[in-house]
């Protein structure tokens, strides 16, 4: 992640003034210049430049004293300078959806290794979107199936294990925010579980969330600081395909349980500037929130969340800004789709990246900018050539070629841009797509 950082100049005028003639003190050079004050103040001195007082004021001199006959020394009124601007800070962010390895995922990451290199590279997946996820200062995604590592094999639906050489991949590519908390973070167990969290944090430039070994690590939400900007994570699933059971072990699956939840916003709002929550839920290939979804959400957004990152249906859902008690606006996204999964129906392909900019202001944060870019999974019919488009690079002629023929489906550009400008509000979407 790259910023780049201006330096300020400034330019001391000094002026020659008459001795009745008063001064006022030249701005400091390392400070910026001051805005323009708003226009019920005070602006017979320009708030941007030193000059010279107006020599005519309302009152300039006292009266003469009566008694010895002399004269005051003149007083001019000179408005304070005008306060110091607050300081403004941005800070990029792109989330993605669901990255769901199969078989034919490990197959052709196994064809793009490179000699002398590891056994699988997943990296030419994401040729196409890399400039934009690196690009961000904070860059998400939804990592929903396992990696386990020695002594589990890879497996597949409805139970997923794959290569653990996918985290050095997405690590490069430029995500650095990585949730495990979903329906498969318990496919092999506890102990998988736990291979997994215990890998993943060997990866560099890596926030791993959504696994906790400990009841400890869970009540502390994981906070990343970006130019002073300090960025708060919580996630959650609403469910995990082998149940809830875990209590033979230390490890902690992220429920979301309403008074857990709302004691972790409480405590993410003492430490950062700016609060983020994932969530697991809703219903699969559907393209509506359900009532659990909106209510959950609404909990949320009572309790001052700034943004809501969902997944799981596996289709995209809509995106809305939610009303709060505090006056502010909580950013709804309810399904990003998948980003990588070779399921077998169109609208399975299709997905998106989030992006927003989260804008503080002396010590308010927002989100500004909100756009969502969808995306395409395309594979061919043998399940090679694995390849996340962006939706306005995917092409009639690579639609022709999808793997969906396999099943005896099809594909279209225009089918899927229905899919998008039927779910997405437009004041999200690109333009091209209005």
């Amino acid at each position: 992640m790259k910023r780049c950082f201006r330096a300020l100049a400034a330019v001391l005028a000094v002026l020659t003034l008459s001795s009745c003639s008063l001064l006022r003190p030249a701005t400091d050079p390392t400070e910026k210049t001051p805005q323009t004050p708003p226009a019920a103040e005070d602006t017979s001195t320009d708030a941007g430049t030193d000059t010279v007082a107006d020599t005519t004021p309302d009152e300039t001199t006292a009266a003469p004293d009566a008694t010895d006959g002399t004269t005051d020394v003149p007083v001019v009124n000179v408005p304070d300078d005008p306060e110091t601007p607050v300081e403004e800070k941005t800070v990029s962010f792109v989330g993605a959806g669901d990255n769901l390895i199969f078989y034919g995922n490990v197959r052709d990451a196994a064809s793009c290794a490179v000699s002398g290199g590891r056994k699988y590279n997943f990296a030419p997946t994401y040729d196409s979107v890399r400039e934009t996820i690196q690009s961000a200062d904070i860059a998400f995604i939804n990592q929903e199936s396992l990696m386990c590592g020695d002594g589990y094999a890879f497996s597949y639906y409805p139970r997923f294990n794959g290569p653990q050489d996918l985290a050095y991949d997405l690590a490069e590519v430029g995500f650095d925010v990585i949730n495990i908390a979903n329906n498969h973070m318990l496919d092999k167990g506890t102990d998988g579980l736990e291979k997994t969290i215990d890998f993943w944090r060997t990866i560099e430039d890596v926030t791993l969330i959504g696994g906790y070994k400990s009841a400890d690590e869970f009540a502390e939400p994981h906070i990343m600081e970006v130019d002073g900007v300090r960025v708060a994570f919580l996630t959650y699933t609403t469910f995990t395909n082998l149940g809830k059971d875990t209590a033979s072990s230390p490890l902690v699956i992220p429920y979301p349980h309403d008074d857990t939840v709302i004691a972790q916003i409480a405590r993410a709002h003492e430490l950062a500037d700016f609060l983020i929550v994932s969530v697991h839920w809703g219903d699969e290939y559907t393209f509506t929130p359900n009532a659990s979804q909106k209510s959950f959400a609404n909990l949320l957004a009572e309790n001052g969340v700034d943004v809501i990152i969902g997944h799981h249906p596996h289709v995209i859902q809509p995106i809305e800004y939610l009303d709060r008690p505090d006056g502010g606006k909580t950013l709804c996204v309810y399904s990003l789709g998948n980003f990588v999964a070779e399921q077998n129906h169109d609208f399975t392909m299709l997905g998106g990246l989030i992006s927003f900019d989260i804008v503080k202001k002396g010590d308010t944060a927002t989100v500004e900018n909100a756009l969502f870019l969808p995306t395409v999974y395309y594979f061919n019919t043998s399940f090679y050539k694995n390849h996340v488009y962006f939706l306005s690079d995917f092409t009639e002629s690579l639609a022709a070629s999808h793997g969906l023929a396999y099943y005896g489906k099809t594909i279209s550009v225009d089918t899927v841009k229905k899919y998008v400008t039927n779910t997405i509000s437009a004041e999200f979407l690109p333009d091209y797509l209005h």
